[in-house]
Protein backbone atom coordinates (compact mmCIF):
# COMPACT_ATOMS: atom_id res chain seq x y z
CA UNK A 1 0.00 0.00 0.00
CA UNK A 2 1.57 3.29 -1.11
CA UNK A 3 2.84 5.16 2.39
CA UNK A 4 0.30 8.26 1.69
CA UNK A 5 -3.06 5.51 2.43
CA UNK A 6 -2.06 5.01 5.64
CA UNK A 7 -0.44 8.38 6.58
CA UNK A 8 -2.28 10.54 9.17
CA UNK A 9 -3.01 13.34 6.66
CA UNK A 10 -5.09 10.74 4.57
CA UNK A 11 -6.35 9.32 7.19
CA UNK A 12 -8.06 12.56 8.58
CA UNK A 13 -9.14 13.25 5.30
CA UNK A 14 -10.77 10.04 4.22
CA UNK A 15 -13.01 10.00 7.29
CA UNK A 16 -14.41 14.25 6.83
CA UNK A 17 -15.66 12.29 3.67
CA UNK A 18 -16.45 9.05 4.85
CA UNK A 19 -14.87 7.25 2.41
CA UNK A 20 -13.25 3.35 3.07
CA UNK A 21 -10.18 2.52 1.17
CA UNK A 22 -10.23 -1.55 1.50
CA UNK A 23 -13.35 -3.90 0.96
CA UNK A 24 -16.41 -2.61 1.79
CA UNK A 25 -17.84 -3.78 5.37
CA UNK A 26 -19.52 -7.03 5.40
CA UNK A 27 -22.56 -6.23 7.46
CA UNK A 28 -24.66 -3.60 5.38
CA UNK A 29 -28.06 -3.62 3.09
CA UNK A 30 -27.00 -3.19 -0.36
CA UNK A 31 -23.85 -2.38 -2.37
CA UNK A 32 -22.61 -2.02 -5.84
CA UNK A 33 -19.86 -0.88 -7.73
CA UNK A 34 -19.91 2.40 -9.87
CA UNK A 35 -19.16 0.64 -13.05
CA UNK A 36 -22.76 -1.58 -12.81
CA UNK A 37 -24.35 2.30 -13.22
CA UNK A 38 -22.85 1.37 -16.64
CA UNK A 39 -25.32 -0.94 -17.33
CA UNK A 40 -29.16 -0.20 -18.26
CA UNK A 41 -30.62 -3.53 -15.86
CA UNK A 42 -28.36 -2.72 -12.93
CA UNK A 43 -29.00 1.17 -12.99
CA UNK A 44 -32.32 1.15 -13.22
CA UNK A 45 -32.87 -1.52 -10.52
CA UNK A 46 -30.85 0.53 -8.10
CA UNK A 47 -32.31 3.83 -9.21
CA UNK A 48 -35.27 2.22 -7.98
CA UNK A 49 -34.64 0.75 -5.15
CA UNK A 50 -32.49 3.87 -4.16
CA UNK A 51 -35.60 6.33 -4.36
CA UNK A 52 -38.10 4.07 -2.53
CA UNK A 53 -34.79 3.78 0.29
CA UNK A 54 -34.19 7.66 0.54
CA UNK A 55 -37.83 8.44 0.42
CA UNK A 56 -37.81 10.68 -3.11
CA UNK A 57 -40.67 10.93 -4.88
CA UNK A 58 -39.38 10.25 -8.21
CA UNK A 59 -36.40 9.43 -9.94
CA UNK A 60 -35.34 12.85 -10.69
CA UNK A 61 -34.72 13.87 -7.12
CA UNK A 62 -32.85 10.39 -6.38
CA UNK A 63 -30.90 10.77 -9.80
CA UNK A 64 -29.97 14.28 -8.08
CA UNK A 65 -28.99 13.12 -4.63
CA UNK A 66 -27.35 10.80 -5.87
CA UNK A 67 -24.56 12.38 -7.69
CA UNK A 68 -24.58 14.70 -4.80
CA UNK A 69 -23.25 11.95 -2.74
CA UNK A 70 -21.03 11.10 -4.85
CA UNK A 71 -19.77 14.37 -5.45
CA UNK A 72 -19.05 14.38 -1.15
CA UNK A 73 -18.05 10.70 -1.14
CA UNK A 74 -15.33 10.92 -3.92
CA UNK A 75 -14.89 13.77 -5.62
CA UNK A 76 -14.22 16.26 -2.79
CA UNK A 77 -11.55 13.98 -1.09
CA UNK A 78 -10.05 13.37 -4.46
CA UNK A 79 -9.58 16.82 -5.18
CA UNK A 80 -8.82 17.61 -1.43
CA UNK A 81 -5.77 15.15 -1.61
CA UNK A 82 -4.49 16.84 -4.82
CA UNK A 83 -4.27 20.29 -3.58
CA UNK A 84 -3.80 20.23 -0.36
CA UNK A 85 -1.11 16.87 -0.32
CA UNK A 86 -0.34 17.33 -3.98
CA UNK A 87 -1.61 13.32 -4.14
CA UNK A 88 -3.46 11.90 -7.08
CA UNK A 89 -5.56 9.45 -6.24
CA UNK A 90 -6.54 7.38 -8.76
CA UNK A 91 -9.86 5.33 -9.10
CA UNK A 92 -11.57 3.14 -11.37
CA UNK A 93 -15.42 2.67 -11.60
CA UNK A 94 -14.91 -1.38 -10.57
CA UNK A 95 -13.06 -0.79 -7.83
CA UNK A 96 -15.68 1.69 -6.20
CA UNK A 97 -18.22 0.40 -4.65
CA UNK A 98 -21.02 2.28 -3.12
CA UNK A 99 -22.62 0.59 0.04
CA UNK A 100 -25.58 1.09 2.52
CA UNK A 101 -25.75 0.70 5.65
CA UNK A 102 -28.57 0.09 8.40
CA UNK A 103 -29.72 3.87 8.58
CA UNK A 104 -30.43 3.52 12.29
CA UNK A 105 -27.05 2.67 12.35
CA UNK A 106 -25.47 4.82 10.14
CA UNK A 107 -27.74 7.69 10.61
CA UNK A 108 -28.46 8.04 7.08
CA UNK A 109 -30.04 5.94 4.32
CA UNK A 110 -27.77 7.76 1.65
CA UNK A 111 -24.66 5.21 0.70
CA UNK A 112 -20.67 5.03 2.16
CA UNK A 113 -17.82 4.53 -0.49
CA UNK A 114 -15.25 1.81 -0.83
CA UNK A 115 -11.86 1.95 -2.80
CA UNK A 116 -10.66 -1.64 -3.09
CA UNK A 117 -8.09 -0.68 -5.24
CA UNK A 118 -6.70 2.98 -5.54
CA UNK A 119 -3.18 3.89 -7.57
CA UNK A 120 -1.36 7.10 -5.63
CA UNK A 121 0.43 9.43 -8.09
CA UNK A 122 2.19 12.64 -7.48
CA UNK A 123 3.79 15.64 -9.33
CA UNK A 124 6.53 15.97 -11.40
CA UNK A 125 7.93 19.78 -9.27
CA UNK A 126 8.51 21.20 -12.81
CA UNK A 127 5.74 20.16 -13.91
CA UNK A 128 2.39 20.02 -11.59
CA UNK A 129 0.07 21.66 -14.45
CA UNK A 130 0.41 18.47 -16.59
CA UNK A 131 -0.02 16.02 -13.96
CA UNK A 132 -2.76 18.08 -12.32
CA UNK A 133 -4.77 17.84 -15.72
CA UNK A 134 -4.19 14.53 -15.85
CA UNK A 135 -6.01 14.07 -12.28
CA UNK A 136 -8.75 15.81 -13.42
CA UNK A 137 -8.91 13.88 -16.86
CA UNK A 138 -8.90 10.58 -15.01
CA UNK A 139 -11.53 11.48 -12.32
CA UNK A 140 -14.11 13.14 -14.64
CA UNK A 141 -13.22 12.16 -17.97
CA UNK A 142 -12.86 9.08 -17.58
CA UNK A 143 -15.14 8.00 -14.62
CA UNK A 144 -17.56 10.12 -13.64
CA UNK A 145 -18.68 12.10 -16.27
CA UNK A 146 -20.44 8.53 -17.72
CA UNK A 147 -21.86 8.62 -14.77
CA UNK A 148 -23.23 12.02 -14.46
CA UNK A 149 -24.32 11.32 -17.79
CA UNK A 150 -26.79 8.15 -17.51
CA UNK A 151 -28.14 9.67 -14.12
CA UNK A 152 -29.18 12.87 -16.37
CA UNK A 153 -30.97 10.06 -18.68
CA UNK A 154 -32.02 7.75 -15.89
CA UNK A 155 -33.86 10.58 -13.89
CA UNK A 156 -34.34 12.34 -16.18
CA UNK A 157 -32.88 15.31 -14.42
CA UNK A 158 -31.13 18.30 -16.02
CA UNK A 159 -27.10 17.63 -16.33
CA UNK A 160 -26.84 21.36 -15.12
CA UNK A 161 -28.54 20.33 -11.86
CA UNK A 162 -26.31 17.51 -11.24
CA UNK A 163 -22.56 19.44 -12.15
CA UNK A 164 -23.82 21.99 -9.77
CA UNK A 165 -24.10 19.42 -7.15
CA UNK A 166 -20.90 18.70 -7.39
CA UNK A 167 -19.94 22.27 -8.05
CA UNK A 168 -21.46 22.07 -4.30
CA UNK A 169 -19.03 19.86 -3.35
CA UNK A 170 -16.16 21.12 -4.83
CA UNK A 171 -16.32 24.98 -3.59
CA UNK A 172 -15.99 24.22 -0.03
CA UNK A 173 -12.28 22.75 -0.52
CA UNK A 174 -11.24 26.04 -1.96
CA UNK A 175 -12.79 28.21 -0.15
CA UNK A 176 -11.37 27.61 2.92
CA UNK A 177 -10.41 31.05 4.79
CA UNK A 178 -7.93 29.57 7.13
CA UNK A 179 -4.57 30.75 6.80
CA UNK A 180 -2.10 28.79 5.17
CA UNK A 181 1.67 28.70 3.94
CA UNK A 182 2.30 30.84 0.52
CA UNK A 183 2.56 27.50 -1.62
CA UNK A 184 -0.71 25.84 -0.47
CA UNK A 185 -2.49 29.53 -1.08
CA UNK A 186 -1.33 29.58 -4.54
CA UNK A 187 -2.43 26.09 -5.29
CA UNK A 188 -5.89 26.60 -3.62
CA UNK A 189 -6.58 30.06 -6.03
CA UNK A 190 -4.52 27.91 -8.58
CA UNK A 191 -6.24 24.88 -8.85
CA UNK A 192 -9.40 26.36 -8.18
CA UNK A 193 -9.32 28.62 -11.23
CA UNK A 194 -8.21 25.85 -13.41
CA UNK A 195 -11.00 23.23 -12.13
CA UNK A 196 -13.92 25.77 -12.28
CA UNK A 197 -12.59 28.09 -15.39
CA UNK A 198 -9.39 26.74 -17.39
CA UNK A 199 -9.39 23.38 -17.95
CA UNK A 200 -11.25 22.55 -21.36
CA UNK A 201 -14.06 20.52 -21.81
CA UNK A 202 -12.29 17.42 -22.70
CA UNK A 203 -10.83 16.88 -19.61
CA UNK A 204 -14.38 16.57 -18.15
CA UNK A 205 -15.05 14.33 -21.32
CA UNK A 206 -17.61 17.13 -21.92
CA UNK A 207 -17.76 20.13 -24.89
CA UNK A 208 -17.39 22.76 -22.55
CA UNK A 209 -15.89 22.81 -19.13
CA UNK A 210 -19.00 21.95 -17.27
CA UNK A 211 -18.30 24.35 -13.90
CA UNK A 212 -17.43 27.28 -15.72
CA UNK A 213 -21.05 29.39 -14.53
CA UNK A 214 -20.87 27.99 -11.04
CA UNK A 215 -17.95 29.76 -9.94
CA UNK A 216 -17.71 34.03 -9.42
CA UNK A 217 -15.25 36.52 -8.32
CA UNK A 218 -15.63 37.34 -4.81
CA UNK A 219 -13.86 40.48 -3.24
CA UNK A 220 -12.71 41.83 -6.37
CA UNK A 221 -10.14 39.16 -7.03
CA UNK A 222 -11.00 35.58 -5.41
CA UNK A 223 -12.59 32.97 -7.73
CA UNK A 224 -15.15 31.27 -5.46
CA UNK A 225 -18.21 28.79 -5.76
CA UNK A 226 -21.37 31.40 -6.53
CA UNK A 227 -23.07 32.42 -3.19
CA UNK A 228 -26.50 31.21 -4.60
CA UNK A 229 -26.94 28.39 -6.79
CA UNK A 230 -28.06 28.75 -10.47
CA UNK A 231 -30.30 25.49 -10.13
CA UNK A 232 -32.15 23.49 -7.69
CA UNK A 233 -31.37 20.03 -6.54
CA UNK A 234 -34.46 19.26 -5.79
CA UNK A 235 -33.99 18.30 -2.28
CA UNK A 236 -36.94 20.27 -0.66
CA UNK A 237 -38.98 17.71 -2.60
CA UNK A 238 -37.87 14.84 -0.34
CA UNK A 239 -37.63 17.18 2.82
CA UNK A 240 -39.23 19.88 4.46
CA UNK A 241 -36.69 23.11 3.73
CA UNK A 242 -34.69 24.34 0.98
CA UNK A 243 -30.92 24.17 0.36
CA UNK A 244 -29.04 27.45 2.39
CA UNK A 245 -28.24 27.98 -1.31
CA UNK A 246 -31.14 27.19 -3.44
CA UNK A 247 -32.43 29.89 -5.95
CA UNK A 248 -35.79 29.15 -4.97
CA UNK A 249 -37.64 30.75 -2.21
Amino acid sequence: MDPFLVSDAWAELSCDYSLTVGEAPKHNIKQLALSELLNAEPRRAYMDWLMNHIGAPNKSVAASMLVKRIASLLVAPVLGAMTYYNKGIGITLEHSRLFHKEASISGTPFPFMALTEVMVTAPDPLNRAAWRAEVIQQLFGESLTPIIKLAAAEGPVSMAILWENVMARIAPIYGDDQDHDDELSRRLREDFLYIAKEAPGERFGMRKNPFASFAEIRDGCWLTGRSKRLTCCLYYQMAPEYCLKCPKP
